[in-house]
């Protein structure tokens, strides 16, 4: 049985590449960045995308959408460590306190069965997150809390990130989440940039003397490295935004595609044409790790999820 579900807050399609092969059909995706919309027609143009501002969206619309998921990955700065973590008074939260409003004001017979939802971890200690968990315990939904990160999952990238699962019906028995061998960075990277790359992913030599000490440079042949959290940041902020490359005798960042390979897109994965650099580096610092929502989607019994 086909499970017809919603993508808010869908970014450039995280979800959708994470059900890909799955018995789900995505009943709209749902986002106001219109380049992200964008990036998520060319990749999944069979998913319906509607530009929405989730601040204002209203009952009707979402119940309309006829989803019995709704999964949510909404804003990250007002929890974000290095950020103010203005929590339920930053204007971003508005969005998802709006949802919450929804959800209660809905009828019970339309309520989504499902929901599922991604954010950094500093949401566990959130007031946000205070107000959603009892919430949703009041409208009979069974939760499973965790958090997880890909290097879990056998990703040489960590990205730490609370994730919740919810059901009106049993969720599935929890299990131990396997142990997967470490996978060798270098298999995430463009094999024509490993020794040279082009001038724009390249950093300044003044700025490796000046910060070097500071920032996480990798070698793409250590088969123990590990990226450190790519954010959207990345390519404008030099560090706490991301990892970096020896390349040669200098120093380079990732290109945007390795970051989504890392995140574990599909190979087919690509982004619109004449997108700026700087533009795809924060819509994939923006993204979804496949691999960890996978395994949050594994606690719905009625989906087989591949790995």
């Amino acid at each position: 049985m086909t499970l017809r579900a919603v993508e808010l807050f869908s970014g450039i399609g995280g979800f959708a590449a994470a059900v890909a092969g799955c018995d789900v059909r995505v009943t709209a995706a749902l986002d106001q960045d219109p380049e992200a919309l964008e990036s998520y027609r060319l990749n999944f143009p069979e998913h319906p995308i509607r530009r929405v501002d989730l601040e204002r969206v209203t009952a009707w619309e979402l119940t309309s959408l006829d989803a019995e998921l709704w999964w949510l990955s909404p804003p990250c700065q007002p929890y974000c460590e290095r950020g103010a973590r203005r929590d339920l008074d930053d204007h971003r939260t508005r969005s998802l306190i709006h949802l919450m409003d929804l959800l209660e004001r809905i009828p019970p017979e339309k309520r989504p069965r499902h929901l599922a939802l991604e954010n950094v971890a500093g949401f566990v200690t959130s007031r946000a997150r205070g107000r959603l968990i009892p919430l949703l315990g009041c409208l009979g939904y069974h939760l499973r809390e965790r958090l997880l990160c890909p290097t879990e999952l056998g990703v040489p990238s960590r990205r730490p990130r609370y994730y919740l699962a919810a059901s009106l019906s049993p969720l599935a028995p929890e299990r131990a989440t396997p142990c997967i061998p470490l996978r060798p960075l270098a298999g995430y990277l463009d094999p024509a940039l490993i020794e040279t790359a082009p001038t724009e992913l390249l950093l300044p030599e003044e700025s490796v003397v000046r910060f070097g000490s500071g920032l996480p440079i990798l070698d793409p042949a250590d088969l123990s490295a590990v990226t450190t959290c790519f954010t959207s940041g990345y390519g404008r902020s030099l560090v706490n935004a991301g990892s970096y490359l020896r390349c040669g005798s200098r120093v380079r960042r990732f290109a945007p595609e390795e970051i989504i390979r890392l995140l574990h897109f599909p190979e087919t994965f690509r982004f619109p044409e004449g997108m700026s650099l700087r533009r795809r580096w924060g819509l994939a610092g923006n993204s979804l790790s496949v691999v960890a929502v996978r395994e949050l989607l594994s606690a719905f019994p009625e989906l087989t999820v591949t790995s």
